[in-house]
Order: C-alpha cells, then sequence, then structure tokens
C-alpha cells in the first residue's frame, strides 16, 4: 500500500531537490536510471517467441519475434522527455539500440539530447514501422495536463498496440491527467496499416497511451491509483548525487504533512503472474524499484475462547424482492461466509434465503427482528414507500448503516432521506456504482453542492460525497475507492472478473458483516480499557480489507486449473473463504 500526492504537491517536493542539485539535470540524470532499468526488463521478460496476427491481415497467423534490443523512444519538450532520452543513452551503454522521435514541435531537452546523440543514438524524422522494435517508451507529457496526444501520434500508438509491443510510460501516461485519471475523448483516424478500401481503416482510437507499464518517482500520482492506462505502476525514489538520503519519497512526506490533508492509499490485490518489478534489481537512485502490491496486515478472524455467536458482530441484511431474489441470497451467503457470527435478514423472500443458507435467522419485518449490530439495506430490494419507510427508520438507529443498489436510488429521489442522512451521526457506508452515484451526485450538484464526475475522477467525487454526508463511500469498480473523512483507499482489484451480476450484492453482504464485527470489537474494548474511547467511525478501517477479500474472490473464483475464466457471483461467494483465508495467513504484499 503506497501514498498518493496530487501534482501541487510532486512539485513542490521536486523543486526542493532542485534548489539543492549541483547539477542542473542531476535529478533528472536519477529518474533515467530507474527508467533504463525498468526498459532493460521489460526487454528481458520478452524471451518468448510468440504468435501474431499480421495487422490488416485474415485470420492467419504467423511467428514474431521482436528485434532483441530495439527501443524506441517517444520524446516530449520536458522533462519527461529528458528523462527518455538519457533512459535511452544509458540503455545504449548496455549494448540496446535506441531510436528516438521528437514530438516537442521543435523544443528538446539539449543537454539530454546531446548526451544521447554522444551514445550514437538515433533521431528519426518520422513515426517508423513499429514492427521493427520490441518495446516503446512514452516520454512525452508526463504529469504536466497537457489533452489529448497528437492525431499522428494516436494512430501510430494503434499500431504499437496491435503489435502487442510492450509500452513504458515516463511518470504517467500521455494524455492521462495526473491528479484524477481522467482521459482526453478518442478521435476517429485512418490506420496507417490498413488499405484504404479497408471496412476497419477508419477507427475511434484514445488520444492518451495506454502503457504496459508505468515507472515514477518518489511518490504515486492520482492517475496511477485509478487510471488502467498506466499498467503496472512502478516506483522509484530518486535523489542528488550527494544527498542526504532524504530523496523524493522523503520530501513528499514532509510535503504532506505540512498541508494537513487527509492521505490516500493505493494498492493492488491480484498482480500479473510475471510482475515486471521483480525482474529488477537496484536503481542507482540506491532504492529498490517496487510495485504497489497491497501491505494491509493479516487479519485475525478466529473466534477467541470466550466468543458466542453473538459477540463477534451480528449483520442484519435487508434485500431482496420477488422480482430480484437472489441478491438476498447472495448477500446473506456473503455475510455468513465473511465472518463467524449470526446473520439476520429481513425481507419477503425469507424461506428461499433459508433454504441457500440454513445458518440464517429470518424475519419478515424490522420490528420483529433482534439484536443487530450493523444493517446492510437495498441490494434488489425495491423502490416503494415501504422501502422508503424502512431506510427511514435505519437511518435513525445507532448502529452501523450500509446503503447499496435500490436504496441508493432511493436517497436519489427523496430530499426527506438525504436531509436525514446529512444529520446523521452514526457510521453510514454508501456502495455506488458510477451510475449511481452519478444519479445521486447530479440531484446534489442542483442543490449547489460541487462534487466531480465519478467518472472523471472518481476519488475527487468519492471525497466529495464523503464529505457532505460525513459517511464513508465506497465507489465500486475496477479500482475501487473507499473515501471517509480522514482517510482514502484506492484498491485495484488487479482483475476485472468481478464484473458480473450478482457482484455487487456479494460485496455488500461481505462490507457489512465486517463492518459488524468491528462495531462489536469497539464496544467490547471498555471492559478490558475503561479509559480508552474509539469513536464508531473507526468502523470505515475495516471497509478496504473487506474490498480486497473481494477482489481475492473474484479473481479465486475466475482461476482454474487451465487458467482464468469467467466466473459467477454464486462462485464468488464460495470463494470468500479462501480469499479470507489468504488475508489472515499472510501480510499479503
Amino acid at each position: 500500500m503506497k501514498q498518493v500526492f496530487s501534482v501541487d504537491q510532486i512539485r513542490r517536493a521536486e523543486n526542493i531537490l532542485l534548489k539543492r542539485q549541483s547539477d542542473p539535470d542531476e535529478l533528472m540524470i536519477s529518474a533515467a536510471a530507474a527508467v533504463a532499468e525498468v526498459a532493460l526488463a521489460m526487454i528481458e521478460v520478452q524471451a518468448e517467441p510468440r504468435l501474431h496476427l499480421l495487422p490488416g491481415g485474415g485470420p492467419e497467423q504467423i511467428p514474431w519475434e521482436p528485434v532483441h534490443g530495439q527501443t524506441l523512444l517517444l520524446v516530449g519538450p520536458g522533462g519527461n522527455g529528458g528523462d527518455a532520452l538519457y533512459a535511452g543513452a544509458f540503455m545504449i551503454e548496455e549494448g540496446q539500440s535506441v531510436h528516438a522521435v521528437l514530438l516537442g514541435d521543435g523544443k528538446v531537452h539539449e543537454s539530454a539530447v546531446n548526451y544521447f546523440l554522444a551514445q550514437d543514438g538515433e533521431i528519426l524524422e518520422e513515426f517508423p514501422d513499429a514492427g521493427e522494435y520490441n518495446l516503446v517508451v512514452d516520454g512525452v507529457y508526463g504529469i504536466g495536463n497537457r489533452g489529448p496526444i497528437s492525431v499522428e501520434l494516436a494512430n501510430f500508438m494503434e499500431t504499437v498496440y496491435s503489435m502487442d509491443i510492450p509500452v513504458l510510460a515516463v511518470d504517467v501516461p500521455s494524455g492521462v491527467n495526473a491528479d484524477t485519471g481522467e482521459v482526453p475523448p478518442g478521435t476517429l483516424v485512418r490506420l496507417f496499416h490498413y488499405g484504404p478500401d479497408a471496412p476497419v481503416a477508419r477507427q475511434k482510437v484514445p488520444t492518451h497511451i495506454n502503457a504496459t507499464a508505468t515507472i515514477t518517482f518518489g511518490g504515486l500520482r492520482r492517475a496511477h491509483a485509478v487510471s488502467p492506462a498506466c499498467g503496472e505502476v512502478m516506483l522509484a525514489d530518486i535523489d542528488l548525487a550527494a544527498g542526504d538520503g532524504h530523496g523524493l519519497s522523503q520530501e513528499l512526506v514532509q510535503v504532506h504533512m505540512e498541508d494537513g490533508v487527509p492521505p490516500v492509499y493505493a494498492s493492488v490485490v491480484v498482480r500479473p503472474r510475471q510482475p515486471i518489478h521483480e525482474q529488477v534489481g537496484q536503481s542507482e537512485a540506491g532504492e529498490a524499484i517496487q510495485d504497489i502490491g497491497q501491505h494491509f496486515m493479516a487479519l485475525d478472524l478466529e473466534p477467541r475462547p470466550e466468543h458466542d455467536k453473538y459477540s463477534s458482530g451480528i449483520v442484519g441484511i435487508v434485500a431482496g424482492s420477488d422480482a430480484y431474489r437472489g441478491a438476498a441470497i447472495l448477500a446473506t451467503q456473503a455475510a455468513v461466509r465473511a465472518t463467524s457470527s449470526m446473520v439476520r435478514y429481513v425481507g419477503s423472500v425469507a424461506d428461499m434465503v433459508v433454504q441457500a443458507a440454513p445458518e440464517v435467522v429470518v424475519t419478515r419485518t424490522l420490528a420483529d427482528t433482534g439484536r443487530v449490530q450493523t444493517w446492510v439495506h437495498g441490494p434488489g430490494h425495491g423502490t416503494s414507500e415501504t422501502e422508503v419507510a424502512e431506510l427511514a427508520d435505519l437511518l435513525t438507529r445507532p448502529e452501523p448503516l450500509l446503503i447499496d443498489a435500490d436504496s441508493l436510488t432511493l436517497l436519489a429521489t427523496s430530499p426527506e432521506l438525504r436531509a436525514v442522512l446529512a444529520l446523521r451521526e452514526a457510521p453510514t457506508v454508501l456502495t455506488p456504482h458510477k451510475g449511481e452515484f452519478e444519479r445521486l451526485a447530479e440531484v446534489l450538484r442542483s442543490e449547489g453542492l460541487e462534487i466531480p464526475s465519478a467518472f472523471d475522477d472518481p476519488i475527487g467525487a468519492a471525497q466529495a460525497l464523503s464529505e457532505f454526508c460525513g459517511c464513508c463511500v465506497l465507489l465500486k469498480g475496477r479500482h475501487t475507492v473507499v473515501a471517509a473523512p480522514k482517510f482514502t483507499h484506492v484498491i485495484n482489484a488487479g482483475s476485472s472478473w468481478l464484473a458480473t451480476a450478482g457482484s455487487g450484492d456479494v460485496l455488500a453482504g461481505l462490507v457489512g458483516a465486517h463492518v459488524a464485527q468491528s462495531y462489536a470489537e469497539i464496544h467490547r474494548l471498555p471492559e478490558f480499557f475503561p479509559d480508552i474511547n474509539v469513536p464508531d467511525t473507526a468502523v470505515y478501517t475495516q471497509v478496504a480489507r473487506a474490498v480486497v477479500i473481494h477482489s481475492l474472490a473474484g479473481y479465486f473464483a475466475a482461476d482454474t486449473a487451465f487458467g482464468t475464466a469467467p466466473t459467477s457471483a454464486s462462485r464468488i461467494v464460495e470463494c470468500i473463504s479462501p480469499a479470507t483465508a489468504q488475508l489472515t495467513t499472510e501480510r499479503f504484499d
């Protein structure tokens, strides 16, 4: 788990080092050494010959093996272009062949290009045949938000992608907003490698670069946490040659402390089978290049000797309807497998729930339900006046409340419910996907709140909603954002197998059970520590852990003896136990 920083924080921390450097390019050379190291590792990873579809051809496959050591640099006018050129020069010193295309409209980092040429690097006047290369290095834009890449570059990159040539981005893939992860709209182009009469010659292509891997320095930018365009993200600290050991990472920590803002963290749950960072040794900066793996400490979910079915957090699931019976079953089964404590169900499909999970204690109404330590309301439950009354009741109760699916729709359509939510002091977790988030956000924007788009700035969007309602917002997706008043976690699932019907119902039950357990533990603390005062909102710290378990379960559900394959929500439920064991028995990093 790594801390995430804003562009402004990155620039301020860099400026501290830039003012201390004895040579104008000292810090750049430190960064370039890390770029070269990752680039060399990416070339080495490609040792296996591959079969490749001939671009523009028919179904016939041809053997294709990249030329060893042939790298193309895409060089912009700023510091990232300088990083790329110096890195290319270092690669030439290691026996590689490196070419560069200058894309700065006549502007280029002069000392870097001179050093590149002095090492026999070759400058090309136009885009070459992409098939001549086995690595492309993106050094065009970096963290400066310069908008989309050119149409010509977008066209060339489509050829690169189609030939499965790996792309290494320096700092942030060009065209990706470093502070939000937002990418510009695509553009229609006529692709180079198709004939003019080919029906697919004109295609809409992205105007940002999609990287296989991204190497960044000192600390992560927000885009690394939320943008799939970054690929595998690696982090290297950089410092001055005569530094005191306090490189960019240390300066970033100091800048963040001075700002006094809640931290943002990023992590990846499932990494590539052959992660590039494992091929990398030590950079000249003196620090190992790392990926942004998961670093949650191991869980201990085994009940203690004094525990019973009531003491580990009873969760109440209010879900399902005649139209969506499966939602109730999935949410309750997930809760059953998440913890050892009791699960209660309230709703109209109680008979089906107890058939699927006989451990669940069922009732038809809230009034008939016994003690509950966290409520989950909404999965497949409906939006009638009955559900409005239930949610209004639960919003006034002191126990934590998770609001999901249909109940998020109720919040979007009822100003009365939103007013109660805004005044609620008990812990509340909202679990929208981006569409649900935007429906609620549109209403709040019309009432004067400034909430960024969940599609363009997921971190900022979740934080804004969290601040408004004083709650925890779990914005679902491949990159899930968990925003609470005092921290934000972004969890990259590492795979997209969770994109299946019912997966969100599983997550609701899973998170609800973990919040209930945390709530029970908090309220048992005064028995042992009479002077301690832990706020109930401390339960928010368990939400990200539950998301990690859900992500692992999704991957395990898709994993077979022959590789990964499509899966289902019911299989994800069955994989909660092994996923929990993975996080329980190891420090998952």
